[in-house]
């Protein structure tokens, strides 16, 4: 394998840090790697890669729509290889164990032999936050699972799942919720504190906003990945409705990071940290030694 090439999606960062990991371990065992950023209306070419790594986030127990408009808009490929990375705060539990079978279908479709697929686990970005010492260890051994995950590419390995049906009905139930996210962007305001920077504008990956005499505008285009929210410089965005699934704190990994950088991760057992069905997936990540 001489070149691979990574394309990823990522909204609030933890996306865009698996990908960076898995560029920067192709790159270690001497491996060129090409990695770019899916953003609605970047037109990005088939390249001559020996294998296309897929990254996403799980929006809706699938992928994010801005994904799918892209391998629809790819040209047919020739059997070139595919693997297919999600990445989620829940793991590869139930209703999550048919989040990629959209993606897969689609780049089947398009001429790809998808041959590998996984999940990656990150900290939570909605609803619910991961505990700081919860959020230390997946972020500690994303290095380790991304090098597996690596390994098995450049050794051929063969990585599919087969989701049972009521995963799969699941999934086709996150399609249709998926219709709500438009909503919930154009209600989206902007408090006193914004003052127009357009920080919005520039990084909303599914090109959502514009500002507008000062004030950003939002279109129905959102797919609820809460990048404004959580990224605005000046936390002035707020959701007009389902206030719930943003995390009151904020979401910042880099931040996050620096902290664990500062500081010694707890040696609670993993056991104590993932408590509970909420948790099941995290803690089987956790505790998986692939």
């Amino acid at each position: 394998m001489n070149k691979v090439r990574i394309v990823y999606f990522s909204g609030t960062g933890g996306t865009k840090m698996v990908a960076d990991c898995i560029e920067n371990t192709f790159a270690n065992k001497g491996v060129e790697a090409l990695k770019s950023e899916l953003r609605a209306g970047r037109e990005m070419s088939n390249e001559d890669e020996d294998i296309l790594v897929l990254v996403y986030p799980v929006h809706a127990l699938n992928a994010p729509a801005p994904v799918y408009d892209w391998i629809r808009d790819l040209a047919k490929a020739n059997s070139t290889k595919a693997a297919v990375i999600s990445v989620s705060g829940g793991g590869e539990i139930t209703p999550n164990k048919a989040c990629r079978v959209g993606c897969i279908k689609r780049l089947e479709k398009k001429g790809f032999e998808v041959i590998y697929e996984k999940m990656i686990v990150m900290p939570s970005n909605v609803l619910i936050k991961t505990g700081e010492e919860l959020t230390y260890r997946l972020l500690e051994i994303l290095p380790l699972k991304v090098g597996k995950i690596v390994d098995d590419l450049l050794a051929g390995a063969v990585c599919r799942i087969k989701p049972d049906v009521i995963n799969r009905l699941m999934s086709l139930a996150g399609e249709i919720e998926k219709t709500g996210t438009g909503y919930f962007g154009k209600r989206i305001r902007a408090g006193e504190d914004c003052d127009g920077c357009g920080w919005c504008e520039k990084n909303c990956p599914a090109n959502n906003i514009t500002v507008q005499n000062s004030k950003p505008v939002f279109g129905n285009k959102c797919v609820l990945c809460l990048k404004c929210i959580y990224g605005c410089p000046r936390r002035a965005l707020q959701p007009g409705i389902c206030k719930s699934f943003v995390i009151k704190d904020g979401y910042n990994l880099c931040e996050i990071k620096k902290d664990m950088d500062c500081n010694n991760s707890s040696q609670a057992e993993i056991e104590q940290l993932a408590r509970g069905y909420l948790w099941k997936g995290v803690k089987m990540y956790l505790l998986d030694g692939d």
